[in-house]
């Protein structure tokens, strides 16, 4: 029998599917990406391989004209999870 696993976000997520970029100021071109969902404390990435996904940078919803300053917290591989820094 699985016990669900216990939700330690401080905020609910949402459901997203936007476009984004990663920028940071050591990669030549932005990232593309895909925001999978996002919360007020941060935000899930889907970022096809191979990437090299900085620790900190700048997301970029180009559709929005919305930009933040996050940190990487986690990845799979393919799914980033980043915190809002600013």
């Amino acid at each position: 029998m699985s016990h669900p696993t216990p939700e330690r976000r401080s905020s609910q997520r949402h459901l997203a599917y936007l476009e984004g970029r990663i920028a940071s100021r050591t990669a030549q071109a932005p990232i593309e990406c895909l925001i999978w969902d996002l919360s007020e404390a941060g935000v899930r990435l889907v970022v096809s391989p191979p990437a090299d996904v900085p620790l900190e940078f700048e997301l970029q919803i180009p559709s929005e004209g919305a930009k933040a300053n996050v940190r990487l917290v986690w990845t799979t591989g393919i799914h980033y999870g980043a915190r809002f820094t600013d």
